[in-house]
């Protein structure tokens, strides 16, 4: 847990980067992915922004960044220890509930090299969040492929890599006759 690893009254943003270092990129997509398969997502641009968050970080994990690039007043950003400690209290019981289905397996899946074959799929899910989110809820299709890949990335489970493909060749399946609507 982030407070056992880090010293002081604050914890800041950058504190999470360093500790999540061991997670990889995968917590920075499930964020932007949640938001858009929430009923967030029906509200007008909000999946847009999502997409445009989720390339963003997307293209850092292509191009090989260890640790993903923040702005420096974000990266500042602190809460304090106590309220952090409280926060986490409160979510434990369901974060217990998911660890029991998130853990490491297939992880040849998750190897390093796999990386930019993962940031691609991200990137091309995010561009039929972009497509679909004209048609109220259809972006939450590719948002769940996204969400899966960053929890995958984040527990190393390569079954959750797997299924996020799956829920890929669904969503660029889904455009055409999402088009054909629109038109």
């Amino acid at each position: 847990m982030i407070v056992n690893e880090t010293h002081g009254d604050n914890i800041s943003v950058d504190d999470f980067g360093d500790v999540l270092s061991t997670r990889g990129y995968g917590p920075l997509l499930v964020g932007p992915a949640i938001i858009t398969i929430l009923p967030t997502g029906a509200i007008p641009g909000v999946p847009d922004i999502c997409a445009l968050l989720i390339i963003f970080i997307s293209v850092q994990i292509l191009i090989g960044r260890a640790r993903p690039w923040i702005p420096k007043k974000l990266n500042n950003f602190s809460m304090k220890r106590e309220k952090y400690i409280r926060v986490v209290n409160q979510a434990k019981p369901y974060t217990k509930i998911i660890d029991r289905y998130l853990y490491p397996r297939l992880k040849f899946l998750t190897r390093e090299e796999l990386q930019p074959i993962i940031a691609l799929v991200s990137i091309l899910l995010s561009l039929a969040i972009m497509v679909l989110s004209f048609i109220p809820f259809m972006a939450a299709i590719p948002a769940a492929g996204i969400l899966l890949l960053g929890l995958g990335l984040s527990s190393r489970d390569g079954l959750l890599l797997l299924l996020s493909f799956a829920v890929f060749f669904i969503s660029a399946s889904i455009i055409p006759f999402a088009w054909s609507i629109l038109t």
